[in-house]
């Protein structure tokens, strides 16, 4: 007699991932697609028309050390910009690697002053063939002094923001691209079409905190005490704020979705004026999580 073993259990499923997990999972997967962009470009252009057909710039330009504002543009390249700040450096700079075709005009980072502050752009692609994969990386470098001091405005239609510095104010407009976010600043404004905003670390923001995006996710945790204001809107992303334990919170979270969650795990009060913050946390087609930080 033939005995027939029984099939071995199936192996118990992951647990499900939290929206931030989510978040933080689709962002790395943006970031790390853009970074090895310029391996790619170059695999592909050298399989259909040689290496001769590419070339990589470098461009190190000196940025001044007075400036109190400093507006980023790339234009239509589809570029990383990193804001870093640097103990040290000895001045401001700005540094761009990027990879294009030898039809392509020679790429340069162009910076520019006048009484409104400091303006650094990338000159557009030039839309002839095969210019459509033009990428690479801008960082601007900030000694830690100057760069609590200053005021950073990002214009990017493709790519990834990340501002890793102690600023005064960043406001970033984005079409497509993911921001990432750490350091600290009195203000942050961003305006996103498509992408997702989320903190790589826990944040400081001493005044408000402003995130828009229509196509991705939102995920950003605060450390110390919360932001004055926090406005967070997502019209098809989850969203998610971790605030200080410490409170209360005049919070105004809203789920458009019937199928969507709306979530509020921080001390609450509905007094104005006593409220540590104000709160508005909206998606309509996705959750939304108001919680304190550490807690999952």
């Amino acid at each position: 007699m033939t005995t027939i073993a029984p099939p071995p259990p199936a192996p118990a499923a992951p647990p499900p991932l939290s929206p931030g997990g989510r978040t933080a999972v689709r962002v790395l997967i943006v970031v790390a697609a853009t970074v090895l962009l310029i391996g790619t470009v170059s695999s592909l252009g050298v399989a259909a028309f040689g290496l001769s057909a590419l070339r990589v710039s470098n461009d190190t330009q000196p940025l001044p050390a007075a400036m109190r504002s400093l507006t980023v543009d790339t234009a239509d390249s589809p570029t990383i910009i990193r804001i870093v700040a640097d103990r040290d450096a000895r001045e401001p700079r700005v540094d761009l690697r990027l990879i294009d075709t030898r039809r392509s005009p020679e790429a340069a980072a162009v910076v520019t002053n006048d009484p409104a502050g400091t303006r650094v752009s990338v000159g557009p692609q030039s839309g002839s063939f095969m210019d459509w994969h033009r990428g690479g990386q801008l960082t601007v470098t900030l000694p830690p002094e100057l760069a609590r001091r200053l005021s950073v405005t990002v214009q990017q239609e493709d790519g990834v923001l990340m501002a890793q510095a102690d600023l005064d104010q960043l406001v970033a407009r984005t079409i497509d691209g993911a921001v990432m976010l750490s350091g600290s600043a009195r203000r942050i404004e961003i305006v996103s079409q498509d992408g997702s905003v989320i903190t790589r670390d826990p944040i400081s923001v001493s005044e408000s905190f402003n995130a828009t995006t229509t196509d991705g996710d939102i995920s950003v945790d605060f450390k110390d005490a919360a932001p004055r204001t926090v406005d967070v809107t997502s019209r098809d992303g989850d969203v998610t704020v971790a605030l200080a334990a410490r409170g209360p919170y005049l919070v105004d979270a809203n789920n458009e979705n019937a199928d969507g969650t709306t979530v509020v795990r921080v001390p609450q009060t509905s007094d104005r004026d006593s409220a540590a913050s104000l709160v508005t946390a909206r998606s309509d087609d996705g959750d939304v999580v108001v919680t304190t930080l550490g807690r999952g």
